[in-house]
């Protein structure tokens, strides 16, 4: 019936797509269908509490039969339809599959069953779930419609989403710098929030900013020396703290960027879970995954005591940066060296 590409879907958010039965939300681009997914349900969940009473989410992997016709089956409480999410499509058992299917081609009303997945799924089910309703392609612009080349301006869109997202101008060679880190939407906007936090309340991102904070520069990131720090590696950490130094990093922005590592730790050893999904959850403020799994590696040799001790140590830092005259090296490899100590 529909279909419509991800970016244009997240400028004009046209009414056929939102009025649909059913909408797919598939492609290669996990970045677009997190921010398609999230638009769509703003949009059709419009009744005050429709989020608490008339949205379920599932795991389309461990979906059985019985839990489908149960989900689809229930009448709507506030809002006009009741919404329903089944996250990778393709994963679906294969007799769950056909019930979804057979679904999808009957005239069901009260529900508007929403799917996610990647770029194609085994038989048909993608073309009935886009003949029903809508399908939203969450893939960036191809040179020509058989080319795998992307035709997609990424230091362009880094910088919107900067000024959009964080209130920050990012530099033109800052937005190119940023933009060859790595390939794809999500890990390219993974290390823009790291420069953002980086920053703090600065209103420039610049090239020096995400030379020093994001992962495929030439030297050691400060996100790297903070993983040090925090998983024990004396040897690593005091490496990294070097090429830092040299490179013209300032123990003022170390400190609390180490303190700001340790207070997460400590959010991750008080939960107790090593599972990065708890632990994003549980973290206050922005998170991503690769920060989340590195932190519950580093819970493991941590305990309420050790995260405090080190707290502290580096309160006695700042303390000693603002207070004396002792060059930021010393200060630095004063406390640093208790800190991996008591790890």
């Amino acid at each position: 019936m529909t279909r419509v590409a991800a970016e244009r879907f997240l400028s004009e958010f046209p009414a056929s797509a939102l009025r649909a039965s059913a909408i797919l939300i598939a492609g290669d681009e996990p970045y677009l269908i997190d921010k398609a997914l999230a638009a769509v349900l703003e949009r059709v969940l419009t009744a005050p509490g429709a989020d608490q009473f008339d949205l379920e989410r599932r795991s389309a992997a461990e979906l059985e039969v019985a839990d489908f016709e149960s989900l689809v089956s229930t009448m709507p409480l506030v809002n006009d339809r009741r919404v329903v999410v089944l996250k990778d499509v393709p994963d679906l058992p294969a007799d769950t599959r056909d019930r979804v299917k057979a679904f999808l081609e009957s005239d069901s009303v009260g529900t508007c069953l929403i799917g996610t997945g990647g770029a194609t799924m085994r038989g048909n089910l993608y073309d009935v779930w886009e003949k029903a309703g809508a399908r939203i392609v969450a893939e960036l612009p191809r040179k020509s419609p058989r080319s795998k080349q992307v035709d997609f301006d990424f230091a362009h869109w880094l910088a919107g989403r900067a000024k959009a997202d964080f209130g920050k101008t990012l530099d033109p060679e800052a937005s190119e710098t940023l933009a060859a880190v790595g390939e794809g939407l999500q890990p390219l906007y993974a290390e823009l929030e790291k420069v953002a936090l980086y920053v703090g309340d600065a209103e420039r991102i610049t090239r020096a900013d995400v030379e020093a904070i994001c992962s495929g520069s030439a030297l050691g990131t400060v996100w790297e020396w903070c993983d040090a720090v925090g998983a024990g590696d004396s040897r690593r950490a005091l490496a990294l703290l070097e090429e830092l130094v040299a490179a013209g990093e300032s123990a003022y922005r170390l400190v609390p960027l180490l303190a700001t590592h340790f207070c997460r730790l400590g959010v991750v050893v008080e939960l107790g879970s090593h599972d990065p999904k708890a632990i994003m959850a549980a973290l206050p403020g922005r998170s991503w995954w690769s920060m989340a799994k590195g932190l519950a590696g580093q819970a493991r040799r941590h305990t309420p005591e050790s995260v405090a001790r080190a707290l502290d140590l580096l309160a006695k830092a700042d303390h000693m940066l603002k207070s004396t005259g002792h060059a930021e090296t010393f200060v630095m490899h004063r406390h640093l060296i208790e800190i991996l100590e008591a790890a």
